[in-house]
């Protein structure tokens, strides 16, 4: 009787330290758990603010590019973006990309600094992405900085996206001309249209520039989508028809090409949308005088916002993934 009490005693023991010895080492596995996760936070928060910082650098740049300076700063800072920097999600050709990494040596224009990136991050798999749509809203940037630590972090390859929208002053709001009757002119008569009765706010240099920019990132009047706005230097006649009833365009024969004589539209060339002379010395012609349709150059802006310097877009801030 003692002996078999001693062997379920025993057994009682042996199986109350395995028990003892199971929940010790769930226990251990439990905080190990805890702890790596405690760690993987604290890398993913050190690559995020590393990020947000790479944000606010990179936003800090594009309000000193455009405050203050010519419009064709535009050009220049976007002078080597192309589709292809593009995600995949965005192959139009309506979008224009730019992207900035820190292994890269880019050549920029003197007024346009080099970008601070910050330190310690993993400069091949680092990177800002500006992103605009030049044919529906020129005035729209998205930035998209994405930071990958590099080995001298103990969170060696955490990764962090953050992204953010900005108003650029490369547009204005469009108002209603005061739609006159205008004049008919004899062959040999030039009769002067003014600028802001056409255009509304939006400067002869702010659609140079977005002109400039649709014809940069390769639109076209073959392109789909098409191109919406033409600036044109040229004096020569014009001959190539523009424009749909679902897409108008916008051409304007600057003061250059007035200054020389007044540009012809050839009777064969069709210009849906409206043609508009820049002149100083009254260079004119009727053409212009065709279906007034401002969607070419119409581009939506919110009220309240000040468009003439940059500013964020409200409620476009997000954290990871484009």
């Amino acid at each position: 009787m003692n002996q078999h009490s001693g062997m379920a005693n025993l057994w009682s023991a042996i199986c109350l330290i395995f028990i003892t010895s199971l929940l010790g080492w769930i226990t251990l596995r439990s905080v190990m758990s805890e702890t790596q996760r405690s760690q993987q936070q604290l890398f993913a928060a050190q690559a995020l603010a590393s990020s947000e910082s790479l944000l606010e650098t990179a936003i800090a740049q594009i309000d000193s590019v455009y405050s203050g300076q010519d419009i064709a700063i535009d050009a220049a800072f976007w002078r080597n973006a192309s589709n292809n920097q593009c995600p995949t999600t965005l192959a139009s050709p309506q979008w224009q990309c730019l992207k900035w990494t820190a292994s890269a040596v880019g050549t920029f224009d003197p007024r346009i600094s080099a970008l601070a990136w910050p330190e310690s991050i993993d400069a091949t798999n680092s990177f800002v992405l500006f992103v605009r749509d030049v044919r529906m809203a020129p005035h729209k940037i998205k930035i998209t900085a994405h930071i990958s630590l590099n080995f001298e972090q103990p969170g060696v390859g955490s990764r962090a996206t953050v992204q953010q929208s900005l108003y650029i002053p490369i547009s204005a709001p469009w108002t209603p001309p005061d739609l006159e009757p205008a004049p008919q002119p004899a062959p040999a008569e030039c009769t002067p249209i003014e600028w802001r009765k056409q255009f509304g706010n939006i400067t002869p240099a702010q659609l140079k520039a977005i002109s400039t920019a649709q014809l940069q990132n390769g639109l076209s009047s073959l392109s789909k989508p098409s191109r919406t706005v033409y600036w044109i230097d040229s004096p020569l006649t014009w001959t190539q028809s523009l424009g749909t009833h679902s897409a108008p365009v916008v051409l304007i024969f600057s003061d250059i090409a007035c200054a020389l004589q007044c540009p012809q539209i050839a009777s064969q060339a069709a210009i849906n949308g409206m043609v508009y002379f820049q002149s100083a010395n009254a260079c004119q012609n009727t053409v212009a005088l065709q279906t007034l349709n401002p969607e070419a150059y119409h581009f939506d802006w919110p009220i309240g916002i000040d468009t003439s310097r940059v500013q964020r877009v409200s409620g476009s801030w997000k954290n990871a993934g484009f």
